[in-house]
């Protein structure tokens, strides 16, 4: 079997799914060959968030949104941790993915004359 080594395999050498996904990644950039070394750091980050976001969603189908903890006589919620982890995951990844091109930049909404963003007077 004549394996060709690529970037992706040699970044996950342990993942095949890792590597294919930093591979499609790294070929809608234009290809291994055309990459910066930061171009493949950042590739490496979002293959890697998306392998810890699917540790935390199995964290949250596991354990739910949360749980009632009981302390003697008082009760309290406490909220699953993973949830606000991937929240906060979800927008870097946005955040390196609009870095990289991959997905459109946000567009400021332009503002009215009174300051505010809304057009409810202009209807």
């Amino acid at each position: 079997m004549n394996e060709q080594k690529t970037m992706g395999s040699a970044a996950f050498p342990d993942n095949p799914a890792a590597a294919t996904q930093f591979d499609e990644i790294a070929e809608e950039l234009g290809g291994e060959d055309s990459l910066r070394p930061q171009q493949r750091i950042l590739i490496a980050d979002i293959v890697r968030g998306e392998l810890l976001k699917q540790k935390l969603w199995a964290d949250i189908e596991k354990r739910d949104v949360g749980t009632e903890v009981r302390n003697g006589s008082q009760k309290q919620w406490r909220e699953n941790k993973s949830i606000s982890t991937q929240l906060k995951l979800a927008d870097q990844q946005r955040r390196i993915m609009m870095a990289l091109g991959l997905i459109a930049r946000e567009k400021d909404q332009p503002k009215s004359e009174d300051g505010d963003a809304d057009d409810f007077d202009a209807l």
